[in-house]
């Protein structure tokens, strides 16, 4: 066993894709996010599990991520939702990815990768809504559907756009608005001649709580793992009557590397930034800011330790910080540490972890390590 791990759990991974599943109509297929190391809970553990549960579709960011999944499984659909380099277009095409494009040069170097290996590459036109993110604008549309025709080796096979604040539920108007502009442009698509098989506009929040943005497919990501999107989206779907429930996939784990006794008035960690007030027990733990606990965590950070909160004290170091066990009985070396997950009563969320650093989970899972190990449980 090493010394820090993320656990990921087969069953409630199964129970949210499910969960999520039950509010599609027939049809309407799933294109599950695994950018960012799947969200940081391990790409190359992540899918095969989604596999086992029926998930051909994956969306990536990058040619790198694409190609870890099509070693994996070489039937998958796979769409890269991020931006391609020119010099990797050839790859995409080698790869059989899909590639989301929003220029004229793309597409073009993109025909002539394609001619070139004699191939065929699909291609998924995003539009700008509002989001001022990737995308094209609705008066370039005109222009791009005739390149597109001009390019006998690129099928437009899908148009999507992105939601700005949809996680936002109490006001969808921007939202809203986002879904008319799209609207607008993907009947001008199809009126160019176009009739793409993949109309996404739908992400975790709009999936759970949107029905009018499902499309031909979905891409949620956050909600996949277990987490809702933001407390209002949790918020609307109990009010809309969306009594889906989603349990977090990972844990993260390590163990006690010493404990020690010291007492009051001794300076704790580098800067001295904190001193014990009384007669303390502190226990040392082999993790860091380098692992992903953020060093920001420092004198404010908690922990489970046989399922007591224990807070961190002094400040985070690169592959250490220590910890208060003073009130934890029959506290020993090795013994298990949840950074996030259960232990006992008691739970320590990602969510927590992001309320004490004024982000969200997303950044908290993503930034774990990715070479720490992931096991499927």
């Amino acid at each position: 066993m090493p010394k820090t791990w993320v656990e990921i759990s087969r069953d409630a991974l199964r129970l949210n894709i499910v969960a999520l599943s039950s509010l599609l109509e027939p049809g309407v297929q799933m294109a599950l996010v695994v950018k960012a190391n799947a969200y940081g809970h391990g790409l190359k553990e992540i899918v095969p599990l989604l596999w086992e549960n029926g998930v051909r579709i994956f969306a990536v960011d990058s040619v790198e991520e694409g190609r870890e999944v099509r070693t994996l499984f070489s039937g998958a659909t796979i769409i890269v939702i991020g931006y391609t380099l020119h010099q990797q277009l050839a790859e995409v095409i080698e790869l059989d990815l899909h590639q989301v494009v929003y220029d004229a040069d793309t597409i073009r170097l993109l025909q002539e990768e394609a001619a070139k290996a004699g191939k065929r590459v699909s291609i998924h036109l995003k539009i700008e809504t509002g989001t001022m993110r990737q995308g094209i604008w609705f008066n370039e549309i005109p222009v791009l559907v005739e390149i597109i025709h001009s390019c006998p080796h690129v099928d437009l096979v899908g148009v999507s756009t992105h939601f700005a604040n949809i996680e936002e539920a109490e006001d969808a108007s921007f939202a809203e608005y986002q879904m008319g502009q799209f609207l607008q442009a993907y009947e001008a698509i199809k009126a160019s001649g176009f009739d793409p098989t993949y109309v996404h506009t739908a992400c975790s929040a709009a999936l759970i709580l949107y029905p009018q943005t499902h499309g031909t497919l979905v891409r949620p990501g956050v909600a996949s793992y277990g987490f809702w999107p933001s407390r209002e989206t949790r918020h609307m779907a109990r009010h809309l009557g969306r009594r889906i429930e989603l349990e977090p996939v990972l844990s993260w784990k390590t163990k006690i590397a010493q404990i020690k006794e010291a007492p009051m008035n001794v300076p704790v960690g580098y800067g001295c930034t904190e001193i014990l007030r009384r007669w303390s027990k502190i226990a040392v733990l082999p993790i860091g800011y380098w692992n992903g606990f953020d060093r920001g965590l420092s004198s404010i950070g908690e922990v489970l330790v046989r399922g007591q909160h224990c807070r961190v004290i002094g400040r985070i170091c690169m592959n250490m910080c220590m910890v208060d066990v003073t009130e934890v009985p029959r506290v020993t070396r090795e013994d298990e540490v949840v950074i996030i997950g259960r232990a006992g009563k008691n739970r320590m969320r990602a969510d927590d972890i992001a309320q004490r650093l004024n982000t969200i989970h997303y950044e908290v899972t993503t930034r774990i390590n990715p070479l720490i190990p992931r096991i499927v449980v």
